[in-house]
């Protein structure tokens, strides 16, 4: 069989080098202020590769970019601190006015009070805020300004980068809206266009609560209305993950559209054309989740190279997408979600290049039978090959499965405290029906915008 292609490997090295740097930046945060000097010698580096021809200083220079870049997202969390505690040392809480991040959750405690969270940011520092909320007082929706005056305190085990930073707003001082949200903002008609896709992915099932919850949790991310105690089941199982707009699902969708553009006629440019803005739009759609975003990037950079005439590769476009994100966003290292997409889809690569340098025991099964054709009869031969397109579909699904678990075992034992040793094979049965699920699920959406009795079909 032919050697696996490694010439991406150097964009990967680059991906952990950037990673390596913003990780010692995190590290080391007293040193934050020196943010400028680590930009500064970023863009002496570059002066040297590019003005004096210095060879082997590309690394260095990632090394220097990684390191200003968390130094100085730390430079800007040490000030929102300090303005907290000046505050907190005053004997008042400080007072800030945010927006709202996404969608605000809304409960009563033991006490029968409502209390309301959401997420948004200070100065680019994520923050959850929990507040409490008056009886008659409409719940903070996406886009909206609340005055907020509260205490900071900080999660040492978070798994999402909001979750590292509370607000806790005192009962003394309820939290006011500010500002509405523009109705005609592009965030606005995203939830809408969302709140409208929820609606469609229940029809058909309206008469069960759990059923319609799994297709909005598989479809479009919201888990809100899954029981505790089924989550609890699928992540003692090790399939959580299909809950999760993460790969698997951008990944189904991006397979479907492809498909359908292929199907109707299109050049895979045009095919990949069409693909790419389609998939940001759904990815909008969902609220942007990192794993589903890395996903949604990576295939646009693997489809994009049709564009160009180059040959794709999927792992120069991991080690792409690697680089914009954690260079646009730093603290994403601290995403829990957004590390472990990363480690698992690299397992997975890996072991699809590594695994494609040798022969299957099945293929040497196959080349022996294939030796016997001559005086064999025609239909066990026809019996060979189908066993050999399912044992092979099998242990490919298992190695990938095994490769997944591999990957991410050792974040999510280290987060969670869980290790699911029974995920491996549970995996290669649970993805196949994930994905069929999805693919019915986005063919009812379609096409209950045309007609609902196929939607309920479907």
């Amino acid at each position: 069989m032919p050697r696996a292609n490694w010439t991406a490997l150097p964009i990967v090295i680059l991906a952990a080098t950037l990673v390596a740097g913003e990780a010692l930046g995190f590290a080391f945060f007293r040193f934050a202020g020196l943010w400028a000097w680590a930009a500064f010698l970023f863009v002496l580096l570059v002066c040297c590769v590019v003005g004096w021809e210095v060879p082997h200083a590309l690394h260095l220079i990632v090394f220097a970019a990684g390191l200003a870049l968390a130094w100085r997202v730390e430079h800007k969390r040490i000030a929102v601190d300090e303005y907290a505690k000046s505050m907190s040392e005053a004997g008042r809480p400080p007072v800030f006015v945010l927006k709202v991040d996404g969608d605000s959750i809304c409960r009563r405690d033991r006490k029968g009070r409502r209390r309301v969270s959401f997420n948004s940011s200070l100065d680019g520092v994520p923050l959850k805020v929990i507040a409490p909320l008056s009886d008659g007082v409409a719940a903070p929706s996406d886009g909206e300004l609340w005055r907020c005056a509260g205490w900071l305190a900080l999660r040492k085990k978070a798994v999402s980068r909001y979750g590292r930073r509370n607000l806790w707003v005192t009962d003394r001082d309820p939290i006011e809206r500010v500002a509405k949200a523009d109705v005609w903002s592009v965030n606005a008609v995203y939830r809408r266009l969302s709140c409208l896709l929820l609606r469609r992915s229940g029809m058909g099932v309206e008469w069960s609560r759990e059923l319609t919850s799994f297709g909005n949790a598989m479809l479009l991310g919201r888990r809100e209305g899954i029981p505790y105690g089924r989550l609890a089941v699928f992540a003692a199982a090790g399939t959580i993950h299909v809950f999760a707009i993460s790969g698997l699902h951008v990944m189904l969708i991006s397979g479907l559209l492809n498909a359908f553009l292929r199907g109707i006629g299109l050049s895979r440019r045009m095919c990949a054309a069409c693909a790419i803005p389609m998939l940001a739009v759904y990815v909008m759609l969902i609220g942007a989740p990192p794993s589903a975003v890395r996903a949604a990037l990576m295939v646009s950079l693997y489809m994009g190279a049709h564009l160009f005439n180059r040959k794709p590769d999927s792992l120069a476009a991991w080690g792409m997408s690697a680089i914009v994100i954690f260079g646009i966003s730093p603290e994403m290292i601290f995403d829990v979600g957004c590390v472990l997409s990363f480690a698992v889809m690299l397992g997975i690569l890996l072991w699809i290049r590594w695994s494609g340098q040798f022969a299957s025991p099945v293929d040497w099964m196959l080349r022996l039978a294939a030796i016997e054709d001559a005086l064999e009869c025609e239909w066990r031969k026809r019996f060979i090959l189908g066993v050999h397109r399912k044992t092979k579909w099998f242990l490919g699904m298992l190695g990938i499965s095994f490769a997944a678990w591999i990957a991410g075992v050792p974040i999510a034992a280290m987060v969670f405290g869980r290790l699911s040793l029974g995920g491996v094979l549970v995996n290669v049965i649970v993805v196949p029906l994930a994905g069929m699920a999805v693919a019915f699920g986005v063919f009812g959406m379609t096409a209950a915008f045309l007609l609902p009795q196929i939607g309920v079909f479907f």
